[in-house]
């Protein structure tokens, strides 16, 4: 069981022992926030990293949430979490293949870096890719990959082409196309759109345990209740998950 004892509330507006804070921010850091120092400085770097952490085991879409309250309070519920086998932790994101159902196409863009979220994200992208795999293109051999293409910023937060995507916990998807290509550069309006295989695409995801949200604005997948319609998503889809129940083996 990861163990992280403290004995006083570490972040902001908390009581900061040195001891304290240094066992947090260690932790943090095992867990992949790794920017952060492994030292006993409370600063405004380690506040926006708990407020992170909390955003993601809350699944919010946002970390200025005043629910994320940039505090570890002893056994309060971050601080379990932090000790909890399935915490979540901070990654790149999956590049893909072919075999493996989906391809990253953010993690080969170089001018953009929006690779980054949670394993519970990562995992579910993977699983999403072998079921579509399995069940749609090994029937369609022709039929593109799951395209992922927007996650998170390197150190999440704010950016300004997403109102969310700040906590690892959602994914865009482009569209496929017709032809077979990897998709992307239309809208579900287009002749090249391919519903079929974004109907199998969309089915793949929310058999996942910690898929909750697809938006998308094809009306007719709409009609069929796979996602909703939001200002913003007639070329691509927006993938979101929600944390697990917490697991503590104490």
């Amino acid at each position: 069981m990861p163990s992280v004892p403290i004995f006083g509330s570490v972040g902001l507006r908390a009581v900061n022992n040195p001891e304290d804070v240094f066992q947090v921010k260690v932790r943090l850091i095992e867990l992949g926030f790794a920017w952060l120092q492994a030292d006993e400085t409370a600063g405004p770097e380690t506040m926006t990293v708990i407020k992170l952490f909390q955003a993601i085991k809350n699944g919010f879409q946002r970390i200025d949430d005043i629910r994320n309250d940039g505090r570890v309070d002893p056994n309060g519920e971050t601080h379990l979490w932090l000790q909890a086998s399935n915490a979540p932790s901070w990654i790149l994101m999956p590049a893909g293949s072919l075999e493996e159902g989906f391809i990253n196409t953010e993690i080969a863009d170089t001018s953009d870096n929006h690779d980054f979220g949670t394993n519970w994200l990562s995992d579910t992208i993977r699983a999403a890719g072998a079921h579509y795999r399995v069940n749609y293109m090994d029937d369609n051999p022709s039929a593109p990959p799951i395209t992922i293409n927007d996650t998170s910023k390197p150190r999440g937060g704010f950016t300004p082409i997403h109102q969310g995507h700040q906590a690892g916990l959602s994914c865009d998807v482009r569209l496929p196309h017709k032809s077979g290509l990897v998709g992307g550069g239309i809208t579900y309006k287009d002749a090249r759109y391919d519903r079929t295989a974004m109907r199998a695409v969309i089915k793949a995801f929310r058999k996942q345990r910690l898929a909750i949200r697809v938006f998308f604005n094809d009306p007719q997948l709409v009609k069929e209740r796979l996602c909703q319609a939001v200002s913003g998503h007639d070329n691509h889809a927006h993938f979101e998950v929600a944390p697990p129940a917490r697991f503590n083996d104490f």
